[in-house]
């Protein structure tokens, strides 16, 4: 079975590489109607990044 990435996971691995932004992934979840506001603490939070 293929497996296909949600926004989490692509959004953490963009972040993870440095192609974005703590603050660009929130901003994509705002948009994408994930979150109520940009919250880079949420952000972080539910992308299970570590501080």
């Amino acid at each position: 079975m293929i497996q296909i990435k949600n926004i989490f996971d692509s959004l953490r691995d963009d972040v993870l590489s440095g192609k974005m932004t703590l603050k660009e992934a929130a901003e994509e979840l705002y948009r994408s109607g994930c979150m109520n506001f940009i919250d880079e603490e949420a952000t972080r939070r539910r992308l299970h990044l570590a501080d």
